[in-house]
């Protein structure tokens, strides 16, 4: 996928973050496939939809999240899909697991556009409207081609309410 077609598809999503509201809004960077030869420098940014949460079985919450990154070597990625915040102290856990479209630009190939990301950050409260933290996801296809080799990647993060 070229970034043009990534490009048009941000231009299309921009107008719907304007009509759902979204609280919150995470600035990230780091390392992009750090236990591998294509380590890149990785920054991205997150909505955080926590308006529009919705209950799974009553056993937990789930917020929307839409997303995207670079990286150095112009790969891109922009995903959405669901996350949970775990703990209600100044220290608290977010897992999240989203889908999304993926160009390699000139960096790792994993074998097709369609990617899944797995992520888990840990956020520290530095005030009531603003949190710090460090995370982690994971990047594969999950089979769907014959090339599948995944990317493991770290940040620092800056999440502020709005």
């Amino acid at each position: 996928m070229k970034f043009r077609e990534i490009f048009l598809v941000l231009t299309l999503m921009l107008p719907l973050s304007s009509i759902v509201q979204a609280n919150s809004i995470s600035i990230f960077g780091g390392s992009y496939d750090y236990d591998d030869d294509n380590t890149s420098t990785l920054y991205g940014l997150n909505y955080h939809l926590s308006d529009n949460s919705f209950s799974f079985f009553n056993l937990i919450d789930l917020n929307p999240v839409i997303g995207g990154f670079i990286t150095a070597d112009s790969a891109s990625m922009f995903y959405s899909g669901f996350e949970t915040n775990i703990g209600a102290g100044s220290i608290y856990l977010n897992l999240s697991s989203s889908a999304g479209i993926y160009s390699n630009g000139d960096g790792k190939d994993l074998g097709n556009d369609l990617q899944f990301k797995s992520e888990v950050n840990i956020f520290y409260n530095i005030s009531k409207e603003s949190r710090f933290g460090i995370g982690s996801h994971h990047i594969s296809n999950a089979g769907l081609a014959t090339v599948n080799p995944g990317t493991n990647n770290y940040y620092l993060i800056y999440n502020k309410n709005f």
